[in-house]
């Protein structure tokens, strides 16, 4: 029987040790994690700066289709949504994101990056246009075709993200379980309304 408890001993005691080193890991996670934001709170930061510059550009794009061809009136349009997506690029670069997206916020710059930059050379195309009859250039040549690409891969990132953030209802059976890590149980319930 000496034996036996000799090699259990040795073994609970290991098993001791790895539990406090975790649970102590664990603790200073959650305490280094201080300065960023939750998960939660990022994703919320997120869709909050998406749809309020999507929201505006909406309303902007619906009057310009209600009203006659303008070639003014079109290059405004395309000049704020260069506004836009700077707005758009600068909100997203002032985030600072939980450690468990940082790979998707840094996605999420480089497409909003693209974004800009596709934008910034369909306004400068729209600018060289000087009749109604040219516009179909500025909405279906190389520049417009170049933002339509960067828009797709947008929308991709947006349901990825999505998708990462509804899998943490995965987690409302750990919510109250006092050792794991409160960004371990954070069930997040936001949507981005990506586009179809």
């Amino acid at each position: 029987m000496l034996l036996g408890e000799v090699v259990v001993f040795p073994m609970l005691l290991r098993v001791k040790r790895m539990f406090a080193v975790l649970a102590l890991g664990a603790l200073l996670l959650s305490a280094c994690g201080g300065d960023t934001l939750s998960l939660s709170e990022y994703s919320d930061s997120v869709a909050t700066v998406i749809i309020s510059v999507d929201t505006r550009l909406d309303a902007h794009a619906e009057r310009l289709a209600a009203a006659a061809p303008n070639v003014e009136e079109t290059q405004a349009f395309f000049d704020d949504r260069v506004i836009g997506y700077h707005e758009l690029v600068d909100g997203i670069d002032a985030l600072e994101p939980p450690d468990e997206v940082v790979e998707l916020h840094a996605a999420l710059q480089e497409i909003l990056a693209s974004l800009l930059t596709a934008e910034e050379a369909r306004a400068a195309f729209a600018k060289t246009v000087s009749s109604v009859e040219e516009l179909d250039q500025v909405w279906e040549g190389p520049e417009a075709q170049a933002v339509r690409a960067a828009e797709l891969q947008a929308i991709e990132l947006c349901y990825a993200a999505q998708g990462q953030i509804d899998a943490t209802e995965d987690r409302e059976g750990f919510r109250h379980v006092p050792w794991i890590p409160s960004q371990l149980q954070e069930v997040v319930r936001v949507s981005f309304n990506c586009p179809e």
